[in-house]
């Protein structure tokens, strides 16, 4: 018995120390398993978000762009509450819509036929271009209001948080890490 449990030491002993580091054992080598972790987490599609419909949080917006002014402050405050409020009736009035195009889009499965991917996109932006094109509307008429009320400081500041706003509901493309971190062809210089 105890010879038995020597040579189980021994063979646990061996393979817990023979193995390269991450457990990566079975022949491979280690380059063709991904040792990653992380999960990618896929954001679900949002005919809200690319319709570019969003709420601007009027206290944070203040303080953003540091308005000081009371009475600047009260004409801010009104003309977002005012685009705030013609934001809330375009969504109320393409709810309907945009929860069937989000219900569509996220229980479709990555399409490999183009063509059918080129439909579903032409679909997809027939339904929301009128919309994105008011709301670009709206954003206009917002700061021709706001120029005439804030500081160019503070004008510069309002236009950067804004652009931020916008850029954080777009949707991300994917990047290859693979792709990126291989050096270009040709000793790294660009042709012109």
């Amino acid at each position: 018995m105890n010879k038995f449990l020597l040579i189980l030491v021994t063979f646990l002993t061996f393979n817990l120390f023979a193995q390269p580091p991450g457990g990566g054992g079975g022949g491979r080598s280690q380059g063709q398993r991904p040792q990653s972790n992380e999960v990618k987490e896929v954001k679900k599609f949002s005919a809200n978000d690319v319709a570019g419909l969003f709420y601007y949080d009027i206290d944070e917006v203040i303080k953003k762009i540091k308005v000081k002014d009371e009475e600047k402050q009260y004409s801010v405050k009104k003309a977002l509450k005012n685009y705030n409020f013609r934001i809330k009736e375009i969504k109320f009035l393409n709810s309907a819509k945009f929860s069937d195009l989000d219900i569509f889009m996220n229980s479709m499965t990555k399409e490999k036929d183009n063509d059918a991917s080129q439909e579903m996109r032409k679909k997809v932006e027939e339904i929301i271009r009128p919309v994105r094109d008011s709301v670009h509307e709206y954003e206009k008429e917002l700061n021709e209001i706001l120029v005439g009320i804030l500081s160019e400081k503070q004008q510069k500041k309002w236009l950067k948080y804004q652009k931020k706003k916008v850029e954080s509901l777009q949707p991300k493309k994917p990047q290859n890490t693979n792709e990126s971190s291989r050096p270009s062809r040709g000793g790294g210089m660009s042709r012109q």
